[in-house]
């Protein structure tokens, strides 16, 4: 990134027809003109949305008419002069859970933050029994609540942490076994 901007949001698209390719999309200023890098190439962007899917984007001084339209599931549907997309974005935390639950996970869990925060509610206590998926905490990151979840099957071992308690990346959690 340009002069070490530090991120305000980081998302991560992928183009259907592009198999393999990922762009990072980092957002570096907000405003009326944002600065956007992608893969590391700054843009000045700005944009106006002309109706429900219709949007004038202008990249560097350039004008661009975009259709773009939400098909859930943070896939969009993308029409830029003639050529058609389809665009999944997801943000780091999306990210960070689907690689997590592609990987197979076995064993002692030691939950760790993956993002600075604040916890705003624990759910669980030492020895209860949980299943995968199962709520385990919220850690408040980025004025956004992220519902922590067990990895596995198991019994909670440890709760290190307690509601109002800031935490780090990085720093110990929970642990289930």
């Amino acid at each position: 990134m340009e002069n070490n901007i530090k991120a305000l949001a980081t998302y991560y698209a992928t183009i259907n027809d592009l198999p393999d390719t990922e762009f990072k999309v980092d957002i570096l200023e907000d405003g009326p003109v944002k600065k956007v890098s992608v893969n590391g190439t700054v843009y000045d962007v700005d944009y106006n949305v002309g109706g429900d899917t219709i949007h004038s984007i202008i990249m560097n001084h350039k004008s661009h008419g975009v259709q773009i339209t939400s098909l859930g599931n943070s896939n969009y549907e993308v029409r830029n002069k003639g050529d058609y997309f389809l665009v999944n974005v997801v943000d780091e935390l999306k990210k960070m859970r689907m690689a997590r639950s592609k990987s197979a996970t076995i064993g002692r869990q030691v939950i760790t933050a993956q993002m600075p925060g604040v916890i705003l509610k624990v759910y669980v206590k030492p020895g209860e029994e949980v299943k995968a998926g199962d709520p385990l905490c919220v850690l408040v990151a980025m004025k956004m609540e992220n519902e922590i979840r067990s990895p596995i099957d198991g019994t909670v071992k440890e709760v290190y942490i307690k509601g109002g308690e800031k935490m780090a990346v990085g720093d110990k959690m929970l642990v289930v076994e």
